[in-house]
C-alpha cells in the first residue's frame, strides 16, 4: 500500500484548476490498478492545494480535486461505495509555499487505505 501513496502524490494539478494534468494519466491508470487488487478495501481520496487565494476558495478546490479523482476511479471501475473523497485546502501542505516548485508539490490528491 506504501505504494499508492507515493503514486497518488504523483496526481499534480495547475494552480487554480481541479483538472489533472497531462502526465497525471499514466499515474492514474496504475492506481486504478492497485485499488482493483484490493476489491473489498475502502480508500479515502484527499485534496490538498497550494497558499495561493483565500482560505475558502482553497477548500472548495481541495474539495474539487478530491471529487475529480474519486469520479476517474468510478469511472474506470472502481465501485463508488469503496471510495471516499474530503479536501484540507492549504492546510496539509507537503513543501513550502514560497517557491514554485514547493507550490506545486502542495497541489495535490493523496489516496490512503481506510482501515476498518
Amino acid at each position: 500500500m506504501m505504494k499508492l501513496n507515493e503514486y497518488s502524490k504523483t496526481i499534480l494539478f495547475d494552480s487554480g484548476k481541479s483538472t489533472f494534468k497531462k502526465q497525471t494519466y499514466p499515474v492514474l491508470v496504475s492506481i486504478t490498478e492497485i485499488l482493483k487488487e484490493y476489491p473489498y478495501s475502502r480508500f479515502l481520496i484527499e485534496g490538498h492545494t497550494d497558499s495561493d487565494g483565500s482560505n475558502e476558495m482553497n477548500q472548495t478546490l481541495s474539495e474539487n480535486r478530491a471529487a475529480v479523482v474519486k469520479n476517474y476511479l468510478i469511472e474506470n471501475g472502481i465501485k463508488a461505495d469503496r471510495l471516499q473523497s474530503t479536501g484540507f485546502g492549504e492546510t496539509k501542505p507537503i513543501d513550502t509555499n514560497k517557491t514554485a516548485a514547493g507550490k506545486a508539490h502542495n497541489r495535490r490528491t493523496e489516496i490512503s487505505l481506510i482501515k476498518e
